[in-house]
């Protein structure tokens, strides 16, 4: 079953019409959300970065926080997914209506639930740096727009060029994050986390809003960066972290960085994986 619109029907039902500017512009944004241990992970900052992305693509949004969560609630437990981790998507577009220029700014929505085990955390030796390419800041690219073709184009370059992990740097160099997920450069000894700053391009992630709202508890502090790879040292230990979980990068192309059993650790309390 899915939620659309508010109607729980059958995942196979007919429901997006050729009008549909999700299909025609991609005017929207999505909200890839976990489900584990019988809670839904993250929920306020997932329900920041959907007010944030109404408000910056002018949008309306059609129902509460509290609406949300008992509609995902329901799609869990219509789905027999209660006792289960699950995967849900919520996606809010712009009703039909205009060209380029809409018509109107109230929104439709979708919610969609799977089964998901959590991801176990991987070593990546074999990481490279995108050629094909490169990110900028706009308006919208901290946001989770359904206009995601750079990370499409940056999954395709990391298939054919035969890598585990792919960095998305910006045209002068700086280093924006990995080809799905926010990078972090962790300094152990002076528990110390670095990570791009959004003028570099990169998302707002779920992970990235977390860690700077909770690091203080942790005895960390969280601080925004412009590098390039040249400026990494050998101390750091980097990850990419995402709502699907944790991963060490062990080796950028020829450089060796630091091992990241202590940091993943300390990571893992962090994020109650």
């Amino acid at each position: 079953m899915i939620n659309y619109n508010g109607n729980l029907i059958p995942s196979g039902s007919e429901t997006l019409e050729v009008s549909n500017r999700a299909f025609q512009y991609g005017d929207g944004i999505f909200e890839t959300i976990f489900f584990r241990k019988k809670e839904i992970m993250f929920l306020n900052e997932h329900w920041e970065r959907v007010l944030e992305g109404v408000d910056a693509l002018k949008m309306s949004l059609a129902f509460t926080k509290e609406e949300l969560e008992n509609a995902l609630l329901d799609l869990l437990e219509v789905n027999g997914l209660m006792k289960q981790s699950a995967r849900l998507k919520l996606y809010i577009w712009r009703k039909s209506g205009g060209l380029y220029a809409p018509e109107n700014h109230n929104t439709q929505f979708l919610l969609t639930a799977e089964q998901s085990q959590r991801k176990k955390s991987q070593k990546f030796e074999n990481v490279g740096l995108a050629k094909t390419v490169f990110l900028q800041r706009t308006a919208f690219s901290h946001l989770k727009t359904l206009s995601a073709l750079n990370y499409v184009l940056a999954g395709i370059e990391k298939r054919e060029r035969n890598f585990q992990e792919l960095l998305l740097l910006t045209k002068d160099g700086f280093i924006a994050e990995a080809s799905s997920s926010n990078i972090y450069f962790f300094d152990l000894e002076k528990r110390k986390i670095y990570t791009p700053s959004l003028e570099n391009g990169c998302v707002n992630g779920v992970s990235r809003r977390h860690l700077f709202r909770i690091a203080d508890t942790f005895d960390l502090k969280v601080q925004e960066v412009n590098w390039k790879v040249e400026d990494l040292n050998s101390r750091l230990s980097i990850f990419t972290i995402n709502v699907a979980g944790i991963n060490c990068i062990e080796k950028i192309e020829n450089r060796k960085m630091s091992d990241g059993a202590e940091g993943l650790r300390i990571l893992e309390d962090v994020f109650k994986w």
